[in-house]
């Protein structure tokens, strides 16, 4: 591997691994993020317990994460495989930050923004119907699985590369597991 896709590599790493919600919370003068509401550092939860306009914010800075680390590979020329790798390191620096003792996310924003510089066009179809189920539904996680999984879906019949979001996905139920464990296992 070369040093420049190294360098890549732990550069995407470190922008997914800025803590935007943490960031945002702290300056709007809340206590740490992952001390409030159901303790995840990401949009949502900043949505519910900030504010509105931070959660927004939070979500947007995650897609862009996202979105960056896979615009550093076609910004050095690299092959497109280094794509996949420097997305799936933002993810990881999202949901396992430096910054805050590896606390993080779930990457669902990270994975949005990276899908987006991959597969454009199906990435905004599951984000217009994950939208549109949420809207109806008002139902957070099925409206997730419904713009995910027909994203999914999208990707698979258009003969685009499936087997990255059928990899990344499942990391937001491990993430989600490994925070509940977190909180059992945390001293008061």
């Amino acid at each position: 591997m070369s040093v420049q896709i190294c360098l890549v590599l732990c550069l995407s790493y470190l922008l997914g691994a800025l803590p935007s919600a943490y960031l945002v919370s702290q300056f709007v003068g809340k206590k740490e993020i992952w001390r409030l509401g159901d303790g995840n550092m990401g949009a949502k939860n900043t949505f519910l317990t900030v504010g509105k306009l931070e959660g927004i914010l939070v979500g947007a800075a995650d897609i862009f994460k996202g979105a960056l680390a896979v615009e550093l590979v076609r910004y050095f020329n690299l092959a497109p495989w280094v794509a996949y790798l420097a997305g799936a390191m933002a993810v990881l620096g999202h949901d396992f930050s430096l910054f805050v003792g590896f606390r993080g996310g779930q990457g669902m924003a990270t994975m949005v923004g990276v899908f987006w510089m991959i597969v454009p066009l199906q990435t905004t179809i599951g984000f217009i119907l994950f939208f549109a189920s949420l809207f109806v539904t008002r139902h957070w996680n099925m409206s997730c699985a419904i713009g995910f999984g027909s994203f999914t879906g999208l990707v698979w019949v258009t003969g685009g590369p499936v087997w990255y979001p059928v990899v990344l996905l499942p990391s937001i139920g491990l993430k989600k597991l490994f925070q509940n464990w977190r909180a059992r296992h945390a001293v008061a």
